[in-house]
């Protein structure tokens, strides 16, 4: 049987995923994206996961420029192509974190910035509150009540 006939009780959909999953899949090897994009313009599920796949491209290259912190970055961005490559060769329409949101138009680069400056905020202000030295308020002291003292008679040798 011919892998591009239909099967018997399959949409169009299904057909579509069956047909491209694999490329879909290969959407999410960083420059791949823009190749499977231009190439498999008939296909709504590739479109979709390589549009995801694209952007975790660019943010690979966003994060292999950021010194220190962009190594960090770099690890979440592979995770996330991971995850997609999964929900891709399995045949799900599945959002990457983020990613999804972005690849839709439900997240603007502005929002995102928003949220990640939001986010470095209260990461800064968590540091900064571990690390400050307590100071305790003083304590009011009582004073010692105050005793004789008489003095010692002389001695003589």
């Amino acid at each position: 049987m011919d892998q591009n006939q239909p099967q018997l009780n399959e949409t169009d959909e299904q057909r579509d995923i069956r047909l491209n999953k694999d490329a879909a899949a290969f959407s999410y090897v960083w420059i791949m994206s823009v190749a499977i994009y231009a190439s498999k313009r008939d296909s709504k599920f590739a479109q979709y996961h390589s549009k995801q796949g694209m952007i975790l491209f660019v943010l690979s290259i966003i994060a292999a420029i950021i010194p220190w912190v962009g190594k960090y970055l770099l690890v979440v961005v592979v995770a996330g192509m991971l995850l997609g490559f999964i929900n891709a060769a399995q045949g799900r329409y599945s959002d990457v974190p983020i990613v999804g949101d972005l690849s839709k138009g439900k997240l603007s680069v502005t929002e995102l910035f928003r949220m990640i400056g939001t986010g470095l905020r209260k990461l800064y202000d968590a540091a900064v509150g571990a690390f400050k030295k307590k100071t305790a308020s003083p304590e009011p002291q009582t004073a010692a009540p105050k005793t004789e003292q008489t003095p010692l008679p002389p001695t003589t040798n």
